[in-house]
This record gives C-alpha cells, structure tokens and sequence, in this order.
C-alpha cells in the first residue's frame, strides 16, 4: 500500500516514520516536509529498514497540491496519516496576554496561524487527495487531533476550539461533494505522548516531563498516557485498514470516525496480544 505522511519529524510523526518502513503492508512511503532529511536506516535494535520504498518530497505550501504532485509522485497513494502539527504554546494565545494593544495584535496573528497549521492545512489536503486515482475507491485519511478537543468549539483553550473544528469538518468531507465521496475519515485523539527513548528529540521542559512525571503517570494514569510505539501501530493499523467505521468499544464515537485515547490504548493492547 501507498501511504502519504506529514509531520515526520515530530515526536509523533517520527514514530509513525519508523512504523511504516518496517511494515512489510506498506510497499510505498512518500513523505511531505518543508525541509529534506535523511530517514533513519535501522529501528532501536538495529534493524535495518527498507528505504527504497520511501521518498521524502520537499512541499513548502500545504494549501495548494499542483496536479504535477498529485499525478507524479503521490499517484496511486491509497491513505495519508496527518500527524503534522504544533503545539499552541508555540504560537499561541499565551505569548501575546502581557503586551497591550500590541499583544492583542499578535495573539490575532498567532491564532491565525494556528488555524491555517491545524485546520485549514489538513482540509486542504484532504480534499487534494480525494481526488487520486484510488485502485481500492477509498481515501483512508487520519488525523492526529488530541484529547481536549472539543467540536462544539465551546474550550477555553484555542487548541481544543481548532482541533475540534478541524474534525468536525474532516468528518463533513465526504458528503460535501461527489469528488470527496472517496474518503474515509478518522480522527485520533491521543493523551499525553510519551516518545521511547529513541524518540526523545524535544524541549528541555517536556524532556523533563519525561523523566520524572510520565513514568508515573504510566502507572497511576495509563488511560491518559499515549506511548509512540502504540499509537504508532494504531495509526498506520487505521491507515492501511478497509476503511469502514470503527466497530463500537470503549472510546470509539461518532459512529466510528473517532478514536479516543482509551481507545487507542485499548486497540494498542488487543495488537500486542495478538501478535504474542
């Protein structure tokens, strides 16, 4: 199967990226970034992955899909894991609060460029991709949202209004028009993510949440905690799967269209005993 992949060089998005070149069901693996980087050759055991099955496609504007991507290099793509994203502290609400008129200004700036990157960037796509040529007639496209959302946009936090906003209206695509019908939408609400080690490439405040605090919460709170390693295989597990909606189980919604963290916890814990 070919996959589309975004947000690659996230904590979440890297995880997937090693997931998918091991997997033996994905035969081709294109990956949109604004900025080429070399993909890792081996897992954490030393593994070595098959890298001939992937291309790393620099793509600066993620509004726009010209015909000459979409028929070249992303032809035949059949799913898109949209793990693209960024937190809101980085340009968000917050940073702008103490500055006066000026702060206003630029908390309006923030919050458009949090949508355009949570929302209107993932819409973009969805509708671009819809429109390959599909041998199977599906578009498997999953959205990496995050508990807090909220779809009635009723969140005091600009991350669940946008979040929620952007699955609320991935989930109209397909009935908005002929040309969308293709597509299968899911959207993946993940807890706190907790990278394995090799993984660890973030900022000295969450490495150290880490350490100390997701250990424990591991323990106490497992519910709320989202290893890479497990959601990874749910993910990559959604994309490559038939399409249809999730059968009902704790923490599936919207008639199958939505994964909660529980959820992804509950999935992640049924594959590992499977494949024991």
């Amino acid at each position: 199967m070919h996959i589309i992949l975004t947000g690659a060089t996230g904590t979440i998005g890297s995880a997937v990226l090693t997931h998918l070149l091991a997997s033996p069901n994905v035969s081709r693996l294109s990956i949109l970034t604004r900025t080429i980087f070399d993909l890792p050759t081996s897992d954490s055991n030393g593994n070595s992955f098959d890298l001939e099955k992937a291309k790393v496609i620099e793509h600066k504007d993620y509004l726009s899909y010209p015909d000459e991507l979409l028929k070249g290099k992303l032809a035949g793509a059949e799913a898109c894991i949209w793990a693209q994203g960024i937190s809101q502290s980085e340009v968000g609400e917050d940073r702008a609060v103490r500055c006066g008129v000026q702060g206003v200004r630029l908390m309006q700036g923030a919050g458009r460029e949090y949508v355009h990157i949570t929302h209107d960037f993932p819409l973009a796509a969805a509708r671009a991709f819809a429109t390959l040529p599909l041998p199977g007639g599906r578009f498997n496209f999953v959205y990496v949202s995050g508990e807090g959302a909220d779809q009635t946009e009723k969140s005091m936090l600009l991350f669940g209004r946008i979040k929620g906003r952007a699955e609320r209206a991935l989930l109209a695509l397909p009935a908005s028009g002929l040309s969308l019908t293709s597509l299968r939408i899911y959207n993946v609400r993940p807890g706190y993510v907790y990278p394995a080690a090799s993984h660890r490439s973030r900022r000295f405040l969450l490495k150290i949440a880490d350490a100390v605090i997701a250990p424990i919460m591991m323990q106490l709170a497992p519910g709320r905690m989202s290893p890479t390693g497990e959601l990874a295989k749910v993910l990559a597990d959604l994309a490559i799967g038939d399409g249809e909606p999730l059968p009902a189980g704790t923490g599936v919604e919207d008639e199958g269209r939505l994964l909660r963290n529980v959820g992804i916890r509950r999935l992640g814990k049924e594959a590992e005993g499977e494949a024991r």
